[in-house]
């Protein structure tokens, strides 16, 4: 951040630290073992050796995800995190950037920073963090004991999950496979499973929360959920999985794609007739991104030209003609409300940098590279601007001209200067993605 001076630590000093804190860390504990129970009627597929390769290999990026773990080792753990009313233990929703001790800010007020509050999808973007930096790090075993201790909590956080979120299935799954743990890909095949048999409509071809009156969805979940369901029936042997899947992705492009700016809407409803409406216009950055995402790994999977030629048109529109991307800072602001063409820019999420680069790296994985410049861009916006390189981490939101943003009275915690697990976690999983294929 600007406002800061930028003070590096390398990584052989972070391996001294870990060291000497090894010996009074908290969280002890051995890995999850490893089981390979199958889910009744289905086969669970043999664990792959090498899900994905080191591609390439990035200073910056190596240096600030050291940076980022090691704040989180010292940081980010809360025995007092419940889940569903027990305690679990989990990661801190924030702490403030230079007094640690204060936590959990969330809203203003006496009952603000309940101590117990945590997200169990933090966790898991946590664990996909650990994952990929082992992969890329496998002689590095600084933080060994933190991943093995967000494996238990993860195993434990979705055992029984069920939501319309495809993003869940793939994070499980992968982390699984790069770390050869058939508990999670356990828990993908059951979440995929989930979303076949709860979220799935046959009559409309359309994957939505059916428990909401009326059922409404997310796009980008949606989309997600579609590639899931290719995913997992060809995984799994499960050909009406992949119809589902396809249907469900063909669904949201017909009813949730503006076809004037070629962006996804944030979210829809299903009328009691079966008739898609639009219930938020704004296309964010981050929707775009999970979109693209979505939509390129199913490009991968069925070869459909069809899903690389969206992704593309959105690509081209978050990038160059909606005006999201700041050309002069650099970065995208928060939203563009479709149905009045206004740009919501007081303020840029740091979620919707990391999610955007994620499917802008997939798409030019794929792709012809088109887009190769601008994620070289947003790379380098990411690490130069949003990183707060005194204390290591990344906050929630910052101005558009990467400052501290401060929250209006009775709309926020005022001073935004808290780095929260979800950013933290989200940063290091889109950079890292770069370094691997």
């Amino acid at each position: 951040m600007r406002r800061f001076l930028v003070r590096f630590v390398g990584r052989g000093q972070i391996l001294v630290l870990a060291i000497l804190l090894a010996g009074c860390s908290g969280f002890g504990g051995s890995a999850a073992p490893q089981s390979t129970s199958n889910i009744v009627g289905h086969n669970t597929p043999t664990i792959q050796s090498n899900p994905t390769k080191v591609v390439s290999i990035s200073s910056a990026t190596d240096t600030l995800a050291a940076q980022v773990l090691m704040n989180m080792h010292l940081h980010a753990w809360n025995p007092a995190a419940m889940t569903r009313g027990v305690v679990t233990g989990g990661l801190f929703i924030n702490w403030e950037m230079n007094d640690p001790a204060r936590t959990n800010a969330v809203r203003p007020g006496p009952d603000g920073n309940p101590l117990h509050n945590h997200d169990p999808q933090v966790d898991l973007l946590y664990l996909m963090a650990q994952a990929e930096y082992h992969q890329i790090h496998p002689g590095d075993h600084t933080f060994d004991t933190d991943l093995d201790h967000i494996t238990t909590l993860v195993l434990a956080d979705f055992r029984s999950y069920s939501l319309p979120k495809g993003w869940i299935y793939f994070y499980l799954l992968r982390s699984g496979l790069m770390l050869h743990n058939s508990q999670l890909i356990d828990e993908a095949h059951a979440v995929a499973i989930n979303f076949y048999n709860h979220w799935y409509d046959s009559q409309l071809g359309a994957v939505y929360d059916r428990a909401h009156t009326p059922g409404d969805y997310s796009t980008n979940h949606s989309l997600q959920c579609g590639a899931a369901l290719i995913d997992a029936g060809q995984r799994w042997n499960q050909p009406e999985w992949i119809s589902a899947g396809e249907n469900a992705i063909e669904h949201v492009i017909s009813a949730g794609l503006d076809p004037n700016y070629h962006l996804f809407y944030n979210s829809m409803i299903i009328s009691n007739s079966g008739r898609d409406e639009v219930q938020n216009y704004q296309a964010k950055p981050s929707t775009q991104g999970e979109a693209v995402d979505a939509l390129v790994t199913a490009y991968t999977l069925v070869h459909r030209q069809q899903y690389l030629d969206v992704a593309g048109q959105v690509l081209q529109s978050l990038l160059v003609t909606s005006g999201l991307w700041d050309k002069d800072h650099g970065g995208f602001s928060f939203a563009l409300d479709m149905s009045s063409g206004k740009l919501f820019t007081n303020y840029k999420e740091t979620r919707s940098q990391t999610l955007s680069l994620i499917g802008l790296n997939n798409y030019n994985q794929v792709g012809k590279r088109q887009f190769a410049s601008q994620e070289q861009q947003l790379i380098s916006v990411i690490i130069n601007h949003f990183y707060e390189g005194t204390y290591h981490g990344f906050f929630y939101r910052v101005t558009p001209d990467f400052h501290v943003y401060m929250s209006r009275p009775g709309a926020g915690i005022g001073v935004e200067n808290y780095f929260t697990t979800e950013a933290m976690g989200s940063a290091l999983d889109a950079l890292q993605r770069t370094e691997l294929s």
